[in-house]
């Protein structure tokens, strides 16, 4: 008889367990995973319009099990606390925008010597992602700082412009052209121009004053300060050339680990997706933006092909001969990380 009331107490016991499971909430039983997303743009314009359909798409694809908690403009990490704030874990996922860290990634600044590569943003994309299949060096310099890869974020169309007649890059001689620094500044200096250093924000002031005669900048960042504003007749000069400098969109490593392989799968899928979203973006954008400036009285210039690959004769292997020679400064395999990329941008120039 004992032994029947012990029975009994047990199914019941497994019946009550059934139905209380049963009323739970959902996700209390299945754990929801929360990564935190830090960038130093603001929650507007490209950067942040992409980044955050990667992360929706992420969501979506997991059906939820993976959710964002997104800090823009600084409000977790400042742009060169990127790095580190995401080595550490204070970020699960961040922006890095690589020239900011010349020392920390030098072997990701590989391609910015060059002049001669793919100029559509897709291509583009593409020859980094291959570079990057290819090279465990890249791979090594960022697991030294503890997170892996996730997406990789292009540039699309440099242009330079101000208040002064421009036709031609030969015009920029003698000039004082703004531009952000590294090879950028190298490039410009090759056509004669008088580099002037600058943020962002203090360019278009100083245009006005006329402490500057024109600004070297992507296209879209071109429109964005509203630099076409300045001056009676202003002139842009847009050039089909391969930039090679980057963004990057990281995770932390030990979080990686921690992930199921199910949202591993979604998380590298969608980064590498990414880039496709973010190439059709900045084509709209460029399109968008070029008949604004002319509507509102801005004349531009393509920059022929021709007086590209000039500027390439005259900057670009004293260029790379300075990459390789900071690159054994500190160390690293340089020399045939570059033999690479000069092999590899080849095959996506010729596409």
């Amino acid at each position: 008889m004992k032994r029947k009331r012990r029975i009994l107490m047990v199914i019941v016991f497994g019946l009550m367990s059934v139905v209380l499971l049963g009323l739970l909430p959902r996700g209390l039983d299945a754990e929801t995973i929360t990564l935190r997303y830090a960038s130093y743009n603001p929650p507007r314009g490209m950067g942040a319009q992409t980044s955050m359909w990667m992360m929706a798409e992420i969501t979506k694809r997991t059906k939820g099990k993976v959710k964002f908690q997104q800090y823009f403009g600084g409000s977790l990490l400042k742009s060169r606390e990127t790095l580190r704030g995401v080595q550490m874990g204070t970020a699960d996922m961040g922006y890095i925008f690589v020239p900011y860290f010349p020392k920390e990634l030098r072997l990701w600044s590989v391609a910015e010597p060059f002049v001669r590569g793919p100029v559509h943003p897709e291509k583009k994309a593409s020859f980094f992602w291959d570079l990057y299949e290819r090279s465990p060096e890249l791979r090594a310099q960022l697991a030294k700082w503890n997170q892996k890869l996730v997406a990789i974020r292009v540039f699309g169309k440099h242009s330079v412009g101000g208040p002064r007649p421009l036709r031609a890059l030969s015009d920029l001689k003698g000039l004082r052209v703004r531009c952000a620094g590294g090879y950028d500044a190298l490039h410009m200096s090759a056509l004669g121009a008088k580099i002037v250093f600058l943020r962002g924000t203090e360019v278009y002031s100083a245009m006005q004053k006329g402490a500057i005669d024109a600004n070297y900048t992507p296209l879209t960042s071109y429109y964005k300060y509203k630099l076409y504003e300045i001056g009676k007749h202003h002139h842009l000069l847009v050039i089909p050339h391969f930039i090679g400098s980057i963004g990057i969109i990281t995770i932390n490593a030990d979080r990686w680990k921690t992930l199921p392989a199910d949202v591993q799968q979604a998380i590298s899928e969608v980064g590498k997706e990414y880039s496709k979203i973010q190439s059709d973006k900045i084509l709209s954008l460029e399109r968008e933006y070029r008949k604004k400036m002319i509507s509102a009285g801005c004349t531009i210039t393509d920059v022929s092909k021709e007086e590209v690959e000039n500027w390439a004769n005259i900057c670009e292997e004293e260029a790379k001969k300075k990459w390789v020679k900071e690159a054994k400064k500190q160390g690293l395999p340089g020399e045939e990380l570059m033999k690479r990329v000069s092999n590899i941008i080849k095959k996506y120039s010729a596409l």
